[in-house]
């Protein structure tokens, strides 16, 4: 005789093990946070306050030249509000890599209010120093990886 109980959990289970399989190959290469508008997630950094900023590369306007690529980054955190869903652009960067030796260099940036008033803003070339799995290593990683692709 047929025991429908049995069927019935184990139809659940196949459900369940289905389900789980599909959100696994949805989630399969993809960013911990969303790319948008030829925006590349790169990584989070921690603020002053310990605050955890997002960090997005522009791969639409990036300037290739051989082995140099020059882009702009933005800084993303989450403005101080009651429902702390809010957010807005705090930095904006534009660097430089050599993705042959690994050279890194911010080249400018601006900072801005959580109102987008400008704060301030640097024009010098200056070199960074990164180790294995930096902010860094990232953004150099992901210039010379998605140059030219969304």
């Amino acid at each position: 005789m047929i025991d429908f109980r049995q069927i019935k959990m184990v139809s659940k289970l196949t459900l369940i093990i289905v389900a789980a399989f599909f959100l696994g190959l949805a989630s399969c290469g993809k960013d911990n946070e969303t790319s948008y508008d030829g925006w590349k997630y790169v990584g989070h950094i921690s603020d002053k306050k310990g605050g955890n900023v997002s960090v997005y590369l522009d791969l639409n306007d990036m300037q290739i030249e051989g082995n140099i690529r020059k882009f702009w980054i933005r800084y993303y955190a989450k403005k101080d509000s009651v429902d702390n869903k809010e957010k807005y652009i705090r930095q904006i960067g534009y660097w430089e890599v050599d993705c042959q030796d690994r050279t890194l260099y911010r080249l400018g940036e601006e900072y801005y209010g959580s109102n987008s008033q400008l704060l301030g803003s640097t024009d010098e070339r200056i070199q960074e120093n990164y180790k294995k799995d930096s902010l860094g290593d990232k953004l150099a990683y992901a210039a010379c990886r998605y140059a030219g692709k969304n």
